[in-house]
């Protein structure tokens, strides 16, 4: 998709951080957009700003892991803007701590926004784009943490590694419909990412704490310089969308580890 002017943008997440980059980008290339949050107020300011930017703007409270709440949202799009062409599957949330110390409701908490949300946004948006028969652009955000993982924040990278395996296989399933298909994998960018802890049940059993983000995320990439990126990535028709070039190395030594064992398969003891 070269030209976004006109086009419906639907963006979980969009009030805030990455999500709120991509609409203030869209908008200045005159696309409108639908922006859902779990924090309604921010929602509305959130679209009112954008509003004053020259395109249409429509706010809708949204907690992804409520599969009504996601219908609900794409119902409000469709009624207000008679469809979408570009879904921002882009709600989540972290928790840090060691592996050894990660309780089921950590886990859950997790797992249950950044697994099952973008689940429920995704396979919404995928049948849509499919009954409106325009083409498309689905951009799910995962992490450079969907292909890294280490003691520390064993959820969330769990949880982004399966939004890579999920825009992988939605990516192929898609094509032949027309509808292209990003993993956005941002590296440090300065969000509100470390206050997640805020949107937890008190109830719950944590030993994770989302503050553990921050230095890594501090003085990291700002949202709005993300936002040109991923849409010259959709234009582009990238399967992976990287903020990041540093981190190359990294995946280099990951990518030959598994090369390696591979080629170790029958070689004696």
């Amino acid at each position: 998709m070269q030209d976004v002017k006109d086009k419906i943008a639907l963006i979980t997440g969009g009030a805030s951080g990455i999500g709120q980059g991509i609409a203030n980008t869209l908008a200045r290339e005159g696309a409108h957009v639908v922006v859902a949050d779990i924090d309604g107020d921010n929602a509305n300011k959130a679209a009112e700003a954008l509003r004053g930017q020259g395109i249409r703007s429509l706010a809708v409270q949204t907690d992804v892991r409520n599969p009504e709440a996601v219908d609900g949202l794409f119902e409000a799009a469709v009624a207000e803007f008679g469809g979408v062409d570009l879904v921002f599957n882009n709600a989540g949330v972290y928790l840090g701590g060691e592996m050894r110390d990660c309780t089921f409701d950590d886990w859950k908490f997790v797992l249950d926004v950044n697994v099952d949300g973008v689940f429920h946004v995704g396979q919404r948006a995928a049948a849509l784009l499919r009954k409106q028969n325009r083409g498309g652009h689905i951009v799910n955000t995962a992490s450079i943490g969907g292909f890294m993982s280490h003691g520390g924040g064993l959820a969330y990278a769990v949880s982004k590694f399966g939004v890579v395996a999920y825009s992988e296989a939605m990516r192929a399933d898609l094509e032949p419909d027309g509808i292209g298909v990003s993993t956005l994998c941002p590296g440090p960018i300065e969000t509100n990412l470390p206050a997640s802890d805020r949107l937890r049940d008190s109830s719950e059993k944590s030993s994770g704490l989302s503050e553990a983000l921050s230095p890594f995320i501090r003085g990291g990439m700002q949202p709005e310089d993300v936002g040109p990126i991923v849409l010259s990535g959709i234009r582009r028709n990238l399967p992976y969308i990287f903020t990041h070039d540093d981190m190359r190395e990294h995946f280099k030594a990951r990518f030959d580890s598994i090369l390696e064992c591979i080629d170790r398969i029958g070689e004696p003891e």
